[in-house]
């Protein structure tokens, strides 16, 4: 029988990585609800959503295909259905350059037939919505870069801070 995989810890670097996403998210652009979703199925041509990646009929996830973390937004253009294997293993990376990978998961190493036309179709969606990704820092402007630039250098200093207070507690458990 074999068991399911331990918990892993939840590390500082891990936690703080959401607290950034989350920054770029809120200054991102987002509308993506039912009618978009209904245009990006349309737009693919199937019946049922479908993985945009691969043609799996598992779809568990709507996936930016450009990151949020490298300036995507929640827009048409820029959102595509996914299978959960597909958006884990794609993680942050470009699109076309993941799909062409020969990583975990990805359509090449598990032999998608349709590669080229599926990256043709993704090309041609982002295109249709003329989707362009920005950085967040391109959405703002001197004062307001500033006081990103200094949010990110406290959250950076608060993150050290709690590393060391849990090295500090681990050593002092250790020794008691």
């Amino acid at each position: 029988m074999e068991l399911p995989r331990a918990p892993q810890r939840t590390t500082t670097g891990f936690a703080f990585s959401f607290v950034d996403r989350a920054i770029q998210e809120g200054l991102a652009d987002r509308k993506f609800g039912p009618k978009e979703m209904a245009a990006v199925i349309e737009h693919f041509g199937t019946a049922r959503p479908q993985c945009a990646y691969c043609g799996d009929e598992h779809v568990a996830r709507w996936d930016h295909l450009v990151a949020v973390n490298c300036g995507g937004d929640t827009v048409l253009g820029n959102m595509v259905p996914a299978c959960s294997r597909c958006d884990d293993s794609k993680r942050d990376v470009p699109f076309e350059e993941w799909m062409r990978s020969d990583a975990q998961h990805s359509p090449k190493s598990r032999r998608i037939p349709d590669l080229d036309q599926r990256i043709i179709r993704l090309h041609e969606y982002t295109a249709r919505y003329a989707y362009s990704p920005r950085d967040a820092e391109e959405r703002l402007g001197v004062a307001e870069r500033e006081e990103l630039t200094r949010l990110r250098q406290s959250l950076l200093a608060l993150r050290k801070e709690i590393e060391q207070f849990l090295a500090r507690c681990r050593e002092h458990s250790q020794t008691s």
